[in-house]
């Protein structure tokens, strides 16, 4: 987040930077109001990054609310799936207690026919008694009829043994099945009440999402708003500070001008570096790695001790010399139709108007109470459009 607070600004320093390198201030009365527009930009600028913070903070919670949300989705689709296994569990449940009706239903039938023949088995042992077996038997007419009857009265005392097995086995199936039954209503029972309850916390999910993704564009949406009408009103400043600039060139004719440009020109990649130090920050459009924003890079920053001397690359004229929150203390220095640009300064040692040589100090690096820190930004301009500076410099 501390890289991005550093380069995001960059946009405000290079439209800035732009209207300086294009001329200077016509009259007094647009010196007054380039000053009283350039305060209310410079406030302008500042509510412009912290909304651009604001939004980048946003964008984070935003990120972190789709995580939220991914997981609420996951919930979601776990909690679905777990109602739709409990209504499969208590149709089941159902069905099984259907069927146990069934069986039970068909058990106290058979059960009342073992029973009713029982009875009427036992009803006939009773009223006759065994006297009836013994005269049964001796009355035969003859031996063989005798076994016959003997024969006869055994497998009816064997039919009613087995009957009341039969009884018996019945009932104690019919009592577990009912035992059965009664489980399973307690058990559909409980089901259906804790899928009752895996539905409400279901649909109190569904809620959650609603609101979370309701919030998210609501935020983001608002934050985008306003960013852009800060732009709008950015820009619109701008060209009203373009419009109180006029190029001045009375004082220097076209043929010296050219000759300066020449010279410039064709001391391409031999210059003199400013300052001796490393490169952190390159030219051209550099991307947030957290934000993925593109910030463009009018120039270079180079990391120096701090306290370092600061030279000018090239001779030429001291155009401006001015302040900015974002890039601290800068001279531009005027060579024809181009301009070199240094930032980040901790001291001066020149003035507007100064002619300067290549090589000649100029000034010193920043120290930790700049705003770029230990270092000094080195930008190179041709009509007001920035070049690359390090195919300016000795490689």
């Amino acid at each position: 987040m501390g890289r991005y607070h550093r380069i995001m600004p960059r946009i405000s320093f290079i439209l800035v930077l732009m209207v300086w390198i294009c001329a200077p201030i016509s009259s007094a009365q647009g010196q007054t109001a380039q000053s009283s527009t350039e305060t209310k930009l410079e406030l302008l600028r500042e509510e412009i990054v912290q909304e651009e913070q604001l939004l980048a903070q946003t964008e984070q919670e935003e990120q972190a609310s789709e995580k939220q949300l991914a997981d609420l989705n996951r919930q979601l689709s776990l909690r679905e799936a777990l109602v739709h296994n409990y209504g499969n569990r208590i149709a089941q449940l159902r069905f099984e207690r259907d069927s146990l009706g069934t069986s039970i239903q068909k058990l106290n039938t058979e059960l009342d026919v073992l029973k009713s023949e029982y009875h009427s088995r036992a009803s006939h042992a009773y009223r006759y008694g065994r006297q009836h077996d013994a005269a049964l038997i001796l009355s035969a007419a003859s031996i063989n009829q005798m076994l016959v009857r003997i024969g006869y009265l055994r497998r009816f005392s064997q039919k009613r043994r087995t009957q009341l097995t039969a009884i018996q086995r019945a009932a104690d199936l019919l009592s577990g099945q009912r035992t059965e039954m009664q489980r399973k209503l307690v058990e559909s029972e409980m089901m259906l009440v804790t899928a009752d309850r895996e539905q409400e916390k279901l649909d109190d999910l569904r809620k959650d999402v609603r609101t979370i993704l309701s919030q998210i564009r609501s935020e983001k949406e608002l934050q985008e708003e306003s960013l852009t009408e800060k732009r709008t009103m950015e820009q619109q400043l701008v060209e009203l500070i373009r419009s109180y600039l006029n190029v001045d060139t009375a004082n220097t004719s076209s043929a010296s001008l050219a000759e300066t440009a020449a010279s410039f020109s064709a001391a391409r990649g031999i210059m003199e570096w400013p300052s001796e130090g490393t490169v952190t920050e390159p030219f051209g459009e550099i991307v947030h790695p957290e934000f993925g924003t593109r910030t463009p890079n009018p120039g270079i920053l180079i990391s120096t001790p701090p306290g370092s001397e600061v030279k000018s690359v090239f001779r030429g004229t001291v155009s401006t010399i001015e302040f900015i929150p974002d890039m601290g203390r800068f001279v531009i220095v005027e060579h024809g139709n181009f301009h070199t640009v240094y930032g980040n300064f901790s001291m001066f040692y020149i003035s507007v108007g100064d002619e300067v040589e290549a090589g000649q100090l100029i000034g010193r690096s920043g120290t930790e109470a700049e705003p770029r820190g230990e270092a000094v930004f080195f930008g190179v301009f041709k009509d007001g459009v920035p070049l690359d500076p390090s195919n300016w410099l000795e490689r």
